[in-house]
């Protein structure tokens, strides 16, 4: 993956796959590393008006939180002006964080104890020499201390000495639920927005402990005039002031405004925010519990030239929009579990049980003892469409539970397909006696909420979910189809390569190892290596997968720490090839027989033939190089600077519906623009048009918005700026 498709991907992301916000310190460490994904860290709360006592008003505001200030360091590096690598170490800088706590109102007992405990914290054990020392066997604490990242008996007992000064309890074992509905039933909540909003949520990772602090984190959307809507995400902390509240926040370096605001539902509060920031936060300071929102400020990335250079801009969230999700939000919720919410009845049917004309069953299910692959067909009423042959993003999902990826079925009818959902167990969960992870008979349960029909918007650049119907299937799928056979491929250790990382251009870093194992199972592949840092990856690099070839020349290509595409018979594979292109034939299989079937099944892609466009006109005569944005770079202070990659085109043909690339890049999306320069000096507009459908090699299009006409075209600008000019005749 290079860094243009991480920074696509930033922008569609499947909800099952977002980050879970659970963790008993909200503060993360600021630093400037080599590689780095393109987000930003920012962090601040903020606090409502209080009466309390005898007419006294306390006005909430950062200062009025704030524990304290920490200098962080971080590596500053020179980077080169052309490709935005980092290409020397300069040296380290520092940046003072002011840290800020959840616990509200510093006079009560919540907020006294949370002041104590994070001083405690700061001065025990500051360079982590004790937990170094412990790492691997801290001693067990009980679950209701879970939150507190505790790891001797001192720091534990320092925290009972400052539960007890204050009365207060430890936030509690986390308690589990079948999904998020059913959490949210069980705390007698229909929703965190107030009713009539007209905002949308859908929640990515919940969790509630036993003593009253609640964790969301959703999608949001609010719908507003054409071009105002606002898609974007938000985690919700809801926190009981009976309790230690150990959370903290952190608040860069940067210019914050902050204000006061009553929402639409009367509740006060304070929103904070910085136009320096990924992040705005709004607080509410209640009688028994506090309430903090985190909602990203940045909804769109884009691109701008500026003196000639292409700049990141962001299209953020202002203050009138901060304002306006504030209004749709629920502040005054208090979770508390209802009388018999462990009895509430989800409504589940069994497998192949009809629920609105649909129906979900089991089809088959293999494991070799490590992983299994399950299948699961899904059926709609006819008319309703589970997939599309066009448009590959489509796929049917739950809405809580068993998640899968979807497959056509092979019946050729759209209102049908299959759901697949496997797991691989990595070497560190494998028994320490030697049993298998998953042995014969072993029981995976299957619990899917509500059915719902994804795809992807390029045109938005947007996720779309539309809920096809409501209810819960529930059924146990025993592993009775088990082969643990497996076969160990290395006689002696070998060196092969790895990659251990990327540049900032995207590419591939890659470091010689020894390897010393690699056993092949039915449905997966255990490689063991010498190294002893980092997660080295020998299957899959930019564009590059490992392959099982079998006998009679077929293949499948996989990556390492998931289960194949189906299981495959041992006896049949003639070798695999690693990433590196380093091939190990099957125990029993003659290296003459795999030099035979490399040779008649070649598995480098081959060359194609050019396309030849009739009413078309090569551009090049040598290959050029052009430039893209890859992505973003960011520090703790919040800048961001534009990463670039480049690449070779090897070919550009202009005909009268647009203009054709060929290179090791593809323009697959529509703010990727070009333009065609008339004679007259009017211009067409090229845009790209997600992919070349009618095209036989990897070739880009940039469709026209009108008819050229070649015959009077001046020039060519391509996305990069790059002029082309027409052949002479």
């Amino acid at each position: 993956m290079n860094g243009k498709e991480l920074f696509q991907g930033f922008s569609y992301i499947d909800r099952k796959f977002i980050e879970e916000a659970e963790y008993g310190t909200i503060s993360q460490p600021t630093t400037r590393k080599l590689f780095r994904r393109p987000l930003l860290v920012a962090a601040i709360v903020a606090l409502m008006l209080l009466l309390v006592g005898c007419g006294i008003v306390y006005v909430l505001s950062m200062q009025e939180i704030k524990l304290g200030e920490q200098e962080v360091t971080y590596d500053v590096y020179d980077y080169d002006p052309r490709s935005g690598e980092a290409v020397a170490y300069v040296g380290q800088d520092t940046m003072t964080q002011q840290v800020l706590t959840l616990a509200g109102l510093s006079n009560t007992p919540a907020a006294k104890a949370a002041r104590e405990w994070y001083e405690f914290t700061e001065t025990y054990d500051p360079d982590r020499t004790i937990q170094g020392e412990v790492w691997g066997r801290e001693p067990v604490f009980p679950a209701e201390y879970y939150g507190y990242i505790l790891y001797t008996q001192e720091m534990k007992g320092k925290l009972d000495e400052i539960l007890d000064k204050y009365d207060l309890k430890p936030m509690g074992k986390k308690i589990e639920f079948q999904s998020d509905k059913m959490m949210l039933k069980a705390l007698g909540v229909e929703n965190i927005l107030n009713p009539g909003s007209d905002a949308v949520i859908d929640m990515c990772v919940t969790s509630f402990y036993e003593n009253g602090s609640l964790n969301l984190h959703f999608l949001y959307d609010l719908p507003g005039e054409e071009g105002e809507d606002i898609h974007t995400q938000g985690w919700l902390y809801y926190r009981n002031k009976g309790c230690l509240i150990p959370d903290t926040a952190i608040l860069t370096e940067a210019e914050w405004e902050e204000w006061n605001y009553t929402t639409a539902s009367g509740d006060q509060i304070l929103i904070v925010s910085s136009e320096e920031a990924s992040s705005a936060w709004f607080f509410s300071d209640l009688p028994n519990h506090t309430v903090s929102l985190r909602i990203r400020t940045i909804l769109d990335v884009y691109e701008e030239e500026e003196n000639g250079e292409p700049v990141a801009k962001f299209h953020k969230l202002g203050r009138q929009q901060l304002e306006q999700i504030a209004d749709t939000f629920d502040f005054s919720l208090e979770p508390k579990l209802i009388d018999g919410w462990e009895e509430l009845d989800d409504g589940a049917v069994p497998a192949g049980q009809e629920i609105n004309g649909y129906t979900i069953e089991p089809v088959s299910a293999f494991s070799d003892g490590y992983g299994y692959q399950i299948i699961l067909k899904i059926t709609a009423p006819e008319g309703v469409a589970l997939t599309d042959p066009e448009d590959h993003t489509v796929q049917v999902s739950s809405g809580d539970g068993t998640y899968g990826y979807c497959r056509e079925d092979g019946d050729g009818k759209l209102n049908t397909c299959y759901s697949i959902v496997e797991e691989y167990a990595a070497s560190w969960e494998y028994p320490e006696d030697g049993s298998f992870v998953y042995p014969k008979g072993h029981i995976i349960p299957v619990y899917w909420e509500d059915l719902y029909l994804n795809s992807f918007d390029f045109e938005t650049n947007k996720s779309k979910d539309i809920l096809l119907t409501e209810g819960t299937w529930k059924f146990d799928i025993p592993l009775n189809d088990w082969n643990p056979r497996q076969v160990e491929l290395l006689a002696e250790p070998i060196t092969v390569k790895a990659c251990i990382g990327w540049r900032m251009d995207g590419t591939d870093v890659l470091e010689d190892m020894e390897v010393t194992s690699i056993k092949l199972r039915p449905l997966g592949i255990q490689l063991t290596h010498e190294a002893v840092e980092g997660s080295p990856d020998f299957f899959s690099w930019t564009g590059v997968q490992s392959r099982i070839v079998m006998k009679d020349g077929s293949h499948m290509d996989f990556t390492g720490g998931s289960c194949f595409e189906k299981p495959i018979d041992l006896a049949e594979v003639a070798y695999i090839q690693l990433a590196d292109k380093t091939i190990i034939p099957m125990p029993g299989v003659q290296q003459e027989a795999v030099d035979a079937i490399a040779e008649t099944f070649p598995l480098e892609p081959q060359d194609l033939p050019m396309i030849e466009f009739e009413d078309g006109m090569e551009l090049l005569t040598d290959p050029i190089t052009m430039k893209s944005l890859a992505g973003y770079v960011t520090d703790g202070t919040g800048a961001m600077d534009p990463l670039y990659e480049y690449f070779t085109v090897t070919s550009a043909i202009l005909h009268p519906e647009g203009l054709a690339l060929v290179g090791t890049h593809a323009f697959d999306f529509p703010e990727e623009q070009a333009a065609v320069v008339m004679k007259d000096g009017s211009k067409i507009v090229l845009t790209g048009m997600n992919g070349a459908p009618y095209c036989s090699v990897s070739m880009s299009q940039l469709e026209a918005e009108t008819e050229i006409d070649l015959s009077k075209v001046e020039s060519i600008l391509l996305p990069d700026g790059t002029k082309l000019s027409l052949p002479e005749k």
